[in-house]
């Protein structure tokens, strides 16, 4: 199984770990897992998409590394409200087509769950509830739902190339 659903499942597993009472160490690591199984499913893609190969595993694992989050977010965005949101260095790969909802959702589930994220990581003034890490849990699990019904449009190739060089294009 990928890495992606792996972490997927675990958001599901430690949402629902504790019976009665669940940990907040449980539900903090189960918002993550939500974020990182949609972050790693993104990368995959998008290394998949600019790497193609059987033999260019090892590339592909390089080039994960060149994502950051805050450029991920950045990019994510501009992808929530449309074309006319998307930056304009990007607006030619979407070849004069609107962006499907399917992808705006992604966007904004991936800007949502990051937010989810830093604050289960970084904010201890701040509990999560069983119902919060599961809705985030089910926002992700929508979100691969969604993308595998935008995967490989010019759209969402446009995005995932958003995704790497939104920080380094210049107009």
């Amino acid at each position: 199984m990928s890495l992606h659903q792996d972490l997927l499942d675990q958001a599901r597993q430690l949402a629902t770990r504790e019976r009665t009472r669940p940990k907040q160490s449980s539900l903090r690591r189960g918002v993550s897992a939500s974020y990182y199984a949609l972050f790693h499913l993104l990368l995959d893609t998008a290394t998949r998409r600019l790497v193609a190969g059987n033999d260019r595993q090892a590339l592909r694992h390089i080039l994960r590394r060149a994502f950051t989050h805050a450029s991920m977010k950045k990019a994510a965005v501009g992808f929530t409200s449309g074309a006319g949101g998307v930056a304009e260095i990007l607006r030619p790969g979407l070849n004069d087509l609107e962006l499907q909802p399917e992808l705006m959702r992604v966007a904004a589930s991936f800007r949502h769950l990051q937010d989810r994220r830093h604050e289960a990581d970084y904010d201890l003034s701040r509990t999560f509830t069983r119902l919060e890490a599961l809705n985030l849990y089910y926002r992700a699990l929508r979100a691969f739902d969604d993308w595998r019904a935008v995967a490989g449009t010019p759209q969402a190739d446009t995005f995932v190339v958003g995704l790497l060089t939104i920080n380094l294009l210049r107009s």
